[in-house]
């Protein structure tokens, strides 16, 4: 193969650097050191990890022994409970429903909720900040954020303590909470 017929293989790109490689005799030259203060993720996490499950389970195994969980009455598909409350994670869509329509509450806006939480590393994608709690360089992250969880548990909070019969609003220190 001519130098002519190489130049046309593999053509010279202004945007590449080139350099000779060779063989080197004796000692392999290092690349990248890898940090010396590590240790392998198994055993040593994942015991410790499987170690404070079994610890959490039995200390929630011997807290349900000892105290009972208050079940209601059985279900009376004519006589319903008023209020009837949805479980706790689902009372910020259920006090959604209470200002919008059905569709808008129930649909558009979880859906627009889960698309806007996909799109936060989309929308500030720098690099800076990573890995820091409330970093300065990811100031629109942390923002959009907690302006979700705010709303998030304030729905959750007004639905579950400031409901009552109707869904109307009560003030729970006058008329107690209606769970």
């Amino acid at each position: 193969m001519t130098e002519k017929d190489k130049g046309k293989i593999f053509p010279a790109d202004p945007d590449k650097t080139y350099g000779l490689m060779a063989l080197v005799k004796g000692e392999t030259p290092l690349v990248e050191k890898e940090p010396e203060d590590t240790v392998m993720t198994y055993p040593h996490l994942l015991f410790r990890e499987v170690i404070a499950a079994m610890v959490l389970v039995i200390f929630i195994t011997g807290i349900s022994l000892f105290f009972d969980a208050p079940l209601e009455e059985l279900a009376n598909p004519s006589k319903t409970p008023n209020p009837a409350k949805a479980p706790w994670y689902f009372l910020a869509l259920q006090e959604l429903l209470h200002y919008f329509s059905p569709f808008v509450a129930g649909v558009l806006i979880p859906t627009l909720v889960v698309i806007g939480l996909f799109a936060i590393p989309y929308i500030d994608p720098t690099r800076k900040g990573i890995g820091v709690w409330f970093s300065p360089e990811r100031k629109i992250a942390n923002t959009l954020f907690g302006i979700f969880v705010f709303f998030a548990v304030a729905l959750t909070i007004i639905g579950t303590f400031f409901r009552g019969p109707g869904w109307a609003w009560v003030w729970p220190w006058q008329t107690g909470v209606y769970f």
